[in-house]
């Protein structure tokens, strides 16, 4: 049975004998060839020699101690010369597209969470795992099909101790913030009072959700007197509400995990009391957390969300 990789079968001779013969030519001699195929100059020469006699014809005038092509050398020549062109092509080519594609791994999460936190800390993920491609799908609620679909979801939420699939990235810590202007404006300083509550621009979210603290809850829990003052403006999602507050338009409640970076950056002030609402905080939902390609990545997370608290609230 012929063997269709053995290039003997196909009565082709050899492909070293083929690259001496070019580089002869193109270099000008054996020696130039020899040195750049990092051989030896006898054995160009006997590769040359097979290759004639394969063809059954000179390919070089050795007369007067020369080394000429001969007419059919000189044709030989550009036909090997393009097709060795064309070879070296075909294998750059398939070199940088056979490398095996980045395994993709797929990420939902909350909206919020998606715009503020993960996107702008994609240049981290990525760099601590080169190997892999991440796809971030935000979502507005926890039954969407992209969370259950996803590789990872984050969600924000109640704990479920008993839930195997699931662990808890960062516990819920809530604390007012403003911006510096606003903060200077209503002298907010440390820590915010019941009057100030009652008199300041309150910004409030406007979806009733139980998984998010508003003012009344955040007021019980910080075992303040709940601010009398009705909500005059309402934000549909958490970054629109920020940039609300970077725009000095009022005072709103902060999770520590969205507001640290703009707290570090000076754009936001933060102010107590900071409340944490035991038994609720961001949630890493999977089916693959012992998985070795999933697990570290839920790691990282947890890690960067954790090293990320604001240490003055």
């Amino acid at each position: 049975m012929q063997n269709p990789y053995d290039l003997r079968d196909r009565g082709l001779p050899s492909i070293k004998a083929l690259i001496a013969f070019e580089a002869t030519v193109r270099l000008g001699s054996m020696t130039a060839a020899a040195r750049e195929l990092d051989s030896t100059q006898p054995a160009i020469s006997q590769r040359i020699r097979q290759l004639e006699d394969s063809l059954g014809t000179l390919l070089f005038d050795r007369t007067g101690g020369r080394v000429a092509t001969t007419e059919t050398g000189r044709r030989l020549y550009e036909d090997v010369s393009n097709a060795l062109k064309a070879l070296e092509s075909a294998v750059r080519q398939y070199k940088t597209s056979g490398i095996p594609d980045k395994r993709k791994v797929t990420i939902a999460a909350h909206f919020g969470f998606a715009h503020v936190w993960l996107l702008p800390r994609m240049t981290d993920l990525e760099e601590a795992f080169p190997h892999l491609h991440f796809e971030i799908t935000p979502v507005d609620v926890d039954d969407a099909p992209e969370m259950a679909q996803a590789d990872l979801a984050i969600r924000f939420g109640r704990v479920k101790p008993d839930e195997k699939n699931e662990r808890l990235l960062m516990n819920e810590f809530v604390f007012p913030i403003c911006s510096p202007s606003f903060a200077s404006k209503y002298l907010i300083s440390e820590v915010v009072t019941e009057t100030q509550l009652s008199t300041v621009p309150l910004l409030h979210l406007d979806r009733a959700d139980p998984r998010w603290l508003d003012w009344e809850q955040w007021s019980r829990l910080a075992h303040l007197s709940m601010p009398v003052q009705k909500p005059r403006i309402r934000y549909n999602n958490y970054p629109l509400l920020l940039n609300a507050v970077k725009e000095g338009f009022g005072l709103a409640l902060g999770w520590s995990v969205l507001v640290e970076q703009a707290i570090k950056d000076g754009t936001m002030v933060a102010a107590g009391p900071s409340v944490e609402r035991k038994g609720y905080g961001y949630i890493c939902r999977s089916r693959f957390l012992d998985n070795a390609v999933i697990a570290p990545v839920a790691e990282w997370l947890a890690a960067t969300m954790n090293n990320g608290r604001p240490s003055n609230v």
